[in-house]
């Protein structure tokens, strides 16, 4: 193989890392993190008389140190919580049953609820409330007839009906109030409730009411703290070393923000003009100003004598530049107190994050997350953006200081070729570096191939300290050369890949299904048995990539598998969608040529009927990729779909003739076959239809789908948008699905024949 050279020699032990130095660790952990090893003070001497006067020789260096003391009986801490947790359920469920006959008797006791209190919604009486409150519980069992109305309930004084009743009248009264809210049931049912309330077993519904999650009792969610930061303008010049060409105003004013969105500026924030693709932030200073910016950094000449609060400005060459380093020395360096790792790539990204998050969980350390699908404080603690492109350097670093500030130890991020080539992640303290694989996407963005690499490669340029610095990389791509020798070659590299078996980490054998995937990995520490519900062959690169990682950091392997299993499915990336039809329908975020050709050839693996495939391509993106993305998805697709995809500025129908261009035809083309109704096949007997409005496509696929067959929806998976022109509206593929389903299985029911629409061939052909 031409690179099975990039395989380490039989793997050496890998030097102590500081995984990170950064890190301190906060519990007692069996495996060995490498975690910065703490000073031990020599200057004090230790005496060798003891209290006692008697003298204890200090033991010899030479001498076999003393066992501590096994103060946990062989149970390590984590043991003994789940132990104490698994009793403190167990007396729980057992208060709970034994106190079950005591609550419905105190309900049976209280009171009914009077007619005028019923009404009475003045809400001054705190007690009478929740009286109210009780009464109202007590007469919603009564008419479920799991209790009895009182007995005795005597009328409202002010009526006194019962006075002119007659005898009889009176116990018939008395027999109605008993039936009030008893349900009709038959002798045997009977039998059965009055045998299961006896032992005190309530109903179905009245437990509901009073359902109890032992599992999460006493779990609370963290409360996630918003740190505060304030310092002068010198100050922040000073700890980012920026050097400013002029300085006017006063240097002293307080910042207490850092913005350079016009929009979200803040009272006391430092406003940045950077200037971008489409606009330029000078433009926007008097909006900043009126929201209460007290000192800008431009790099323009501005005038700030004429703004309501501006106090400061400060002129530097580029601002985009400096961007980076002004917030990295606001929210004081917060990358710097995690262990982060970095994870670039065409293709792989957003599933690598998840898979290590999980990996690092289990290995109890808290964990964040920066990817394009969430963000994550550490844990389930979900941090809201507004934003759904990636992150820009200021909200990166704003994140790192809530999760610092909150306890966060690690971080794993995707690190784009945008963030990387715009400076986003310049100050960002990276400890881990993951390559996935490069092929091409962004080139309206990069330009060329090679400067797309080249952007990537920053992230590996800065792996430069052996001891703690490690590079993760696949090397069955053919780039992975060129990324191993970024940075320090001395840099302990770690390789992963499913075809060259002379990599440190790669399947022994797997087994791919329409529900999970089963891996068998090799390890130089051992062989793993995973067990995923991430489907496919392309998401096997992904936990390797995860594994790779893992051994890196010399985490146990039980770790490893126990956090790889542990993420069953990730938002958008080839996930299910069931609402129990006879085909399968996949929803991905395949937007590539090779993210969809990867993603084709894993649902052809299962062995379907038919694979009915939809996609298209954004507007004012790569128009390159265009004519390669038809022609992958005519090629490996029985019928494919071509539709639109966020086309922006751009005309739908221009960007599906692009798109035709790849399978030899043009729009007109195309429009000459809808005159008869009919769209012949090609050569290879595969079909191929387009529409421009994606909702139509979208249910169009599915109404095509019959049993065996499996429906492919590409290239938006977890984004819940469409761009069209200026206008930006709700749009989900996974939802558009389920409702396509319904509205299919509505037609049906209907008595319409979808097999009457015209993708179906003649009886001819």
């Amino acid at each position: 193989m031409p690179l099975a050279f990039l395989s380490l020699p039989p793997f050496p032990p890998l030097p102590p890392i500081s995984f990170s130095s950064k890190l301190k660790p906060t519990s007692t952990t069996t495996f060995t993190l490498l975690l910065k090893p703490p000073l031990l003070s020599t200057s004090t001497a230790i005496s060798a008389i003891g209290p006692d006067g008697k003298y204890y020789p200090t033991p010899s260096d030479e001498d076999p140190p003393e066992a501590p003391e096994d103060s946990m009986h062989g149970v390590n801490k984590f043991q003994q919580i789940q132990r104490q947790a698994s009793r403190a359920r167990k007396l729980q469920e057992e208060e709970y049953i034994k106190d079950q006959p005591i609550f419905l008797k105190a309900l049976e006791e209280t009171e009914d609820l009077p007619h005028s209190v019923n009404n009475d919604d003045s809400g001054d009486d705190l007690f009478g409330e929740i009286d109210k409150a009780i009464a109202l519980k007590r007469q919603e069992f009564i008419k479920k007839g799991l209790i009895k109305p009182s007995p005795n309930k005597k009328p409202e004084p002010e009526a006194e009906v019962a006075d002119e009743l007659e005898a009889d009248e009176v116990v018939d009264l008395e027999e109605i109030n008993e039936l009030q809210g008893l349900t009709e049931i038959s002798a045997d049912e009977g039998e059965e409730e009055s045998a299961e309330l006896s032992d005190f077993e309530v109903s179905d519904d009245f437990s509901n009411t009073f359902d109890l999650d032992f599992d999460e009792f006493g779990k609370t969610k963290a409360r996630i703290a918003e740190p505060k930061f304030k310092m002068s303008l010198a100050e922040l010049l000073d700890e980012s070393k920026v050097v400013p060409i002029s300085v006017y105003g006063n240097l002293d004013v307080e910042i207490s923000g850092i913005s350079h969105d016009s929009r979200v500026v803040e009272s006391g924030d430092l406003f940045i003009c950077c200037v971008g693709r489409n606009t330029d932030g000078h433009l926007y200073l008097s909006e900043a100003d009126k929201r209460g910016a007290v000192a800008v950094v431009a790099s323009k000449e501005i005038d700030i004598e004429n703004t309501l609060g501006c106090k400061a400005l400060v002129l530097v060459d580029d601002t985009n530049v400096v961007l980076a380093a002004l917030a990295a020395s606001f929210f004081r360096h917060p990358s710097s107190s995690m262990s982060v790792i970095g994870i670039t790539g065409t293709n792989g990204k957003t599933t690598t994050s998840y898979l290590i998050k999980r990996m690092y969980e289990a290995m109890g350390l808290r964990t964040g997350m920066l990817s394009s699908v969430a963000y994550y404080v550490h844990g389930d603690n979900k941090l809201e953006s507004t934003k759904t492109e990636e992150p820009d350097a200021v909200l990166v670093q704003k994140m790192m200081a809530k999760m610092v500030h909150n306890g966060t130890e690690a971080l794993v991020m995707e690190a784009s070729s945008h963030g990387l080539a715009l400076g986003r992640c310049d100050e960002i303290d990276f400890d881990i570096a993951v390559f996935t694989n490069l092929t091409k996407d962004h080139m309206d963005f990069q330009g060329t191939e090679e400067e797309y690499k080249e952007a990537k490669a920053r992230l590996f340029s800065r792996m430069v300290d052996p001891s703690r610095h490690r590079k993760i990389v696949n090397i069955d791509d053919p780039n992975a050369m060129f990324f191993i020798g970024q940075g320090n070659p001395n840099v302990p590299v770690v390789t992963f890949a499913m075809e060259n078996k002379n990599a440190d980490v790669h399947p022994l054998k797997f087994e791919l299904s329409l529900f999970e995937t089963q891996v068998l990995v090799n390890t130089p520490q051992g062989i793993l048995e995973i067990s995923s519900g991430l489907l496919g062959r392309h998401n096997i690169y992904n936990i390797l990539a995860a594994v790779a990682v893992g051994v890196a950091v010399g985490a146990p392997l039980e770790d490893i598998v126990r956090g790889i299993e542990e993420v069953d499915a990730v938002p958008g990336r080839c996930e299910l969608i069931d609402e129990e039809q006879a085909f399968g329908v996949i929803v991905d975020y395949a937007h590539t040529p090779n993210g969809l050709s990867r993603l084709l050839d894993f649902v052809r693996e299962l062995g379907p009927r038919r694979i009915i495939t939809v996609c298209g391509c954004g507007g004012e993106r790569d128009r390159g990729k265009r004519p390669m993305m038809a022609k992958i998805a005519t090629e490996k697709s029985d019928v494919t779909i071509l539709t639109s995809d966020n086309p922006r500025n751009e005309d739908p129908l221009d960007i599906l003739d692009d798109m035709l261009a790849g399978v030899g035809m043009t729009m007109q083309d195309y429009l000459k076959h809808g005159e008869n109704d009919y769209y012949p096949p090609f050569a290879n007997g595969h079909r191929l239809f387009l529409h421009d409005i994606r909702r139509v496509a979208v249910r169009c696929a599915v109404a095509m789908g019959e049993e065996g067959d499996v429906v492919v929806v590409a290239g938006k998976g977890h984004e819940t948008y469409h761009i069209e022109g200026d206008k930006k509206e709700f749009f989900d593929d996974r939802e558009e699905c389920r409702e396509a389903l319904q509205y299919v299985d509505e037609l049906h029911q209907a008595g319409i024949d979808t097999s009457e629409f015209p993708w179906r061939l003649p009886e001819s052909h």
